[in-house]
């Protein structure tokens, strides 16, 4: 049994056993290409954005559409308020483990919060979600990035949305109520190129709040990334 197992078997955590999930990131394998996890500081700095920009945290509703091993959960000061979705498992079972007071927690595809549960084959016509506490106040974190292409990508196929970071950007703004934030890190790709029809789209549903241009922050990749702040209209 790995370390991360053995933990992940314990009904207790001591404060080590916290601090080595805190710091866990996958060294091998498609995980280690594709998995950038946010640092918890920074995590912090962007929380505390969208609080600077009118986020209520002691009755506010968040939503975390992409988890990881829970770092932006973690900075939640009121977890029993945040909904959140983790399509690894290993990812999964670690966040859960660093923040179980989390209301709702999903190990599946951001996707099917917009589809007919429990099989997700069908669109949910004119409701938007299933998910129990939407609209939602806050929408943050570090979506995927890259091609808009996976199991579920052709159900969406209308939105015409090229890179999954615009696909969760788009999503998760409708899952916002009027005047909500939403604060994400994104490669810098999205602000600097054109993308006229993406931004046109996105417009419809937020108005640009702010932006921050990051230096390097994650140890796997070189992408340039930027913290964007949306506001929901």
């Amino acid at each position: 049994m790995s370390k991360i197992e053995d933990i992940l078997e314990k009904k207790t955590l001591s404060k080590q056993d916290k601090e080595y999930l805190a710091t866990y990131e996958p060294n091998e394998g498609q995980d280690a290409l594709y998995s950038f996890f946010t640092p918890i500081w920074l995590a912090k700095i962007i929380y505390n954005l969208a609080i600077r920009y009118g986020f209520n945290e002691k009755t506010g509703k968040i939503l975390e559409p992409s988890a990881g091993t829970g770092n932006f959960l973690e900075v939640a000061k009121y977890p029993k308020n945040v909904t959140a979705f983790e399509l690894n498992n290993l990812n999964y079972k670690i966040a859960k483990k660093r923040v179980p007071e989390v209301k709702y927690f999903y190990n599946n595809y951001f996707e099917t919060a917009f589809l007919k549960p429990e099989r997700y084959t069908q669109k949910l016509g004119k409701q938007v979600t299933w998910l129990n506490d939407y609209p939602f106040d806050l929408v943050i974190g570090n979506p995927p990035y890259g091609k808009y292409k996976n199991l579920y990508s052709g159900y969406f196929k209308n939105l015409k949305f090229k890179q999954t970071e615009q696909f969760f950007i788009y999503q998760g703004l409708k899952l916002l109520k009027k005047g909500g934030i939403l604060a994400y890190i994104i490669p810098s790709g999205f602000l600097r190129n054109d993308y006229r029809f993406e931004k046109k789209r996105i417009g419809e549903l937020a108005e640009f709040v702010d932006a921050y241009r990051l230096p390097k922050v994650f140890k796997n990749t070189e992408i340039p990334t930027d913290i964007i702040i949306l506001k929901r209209i």
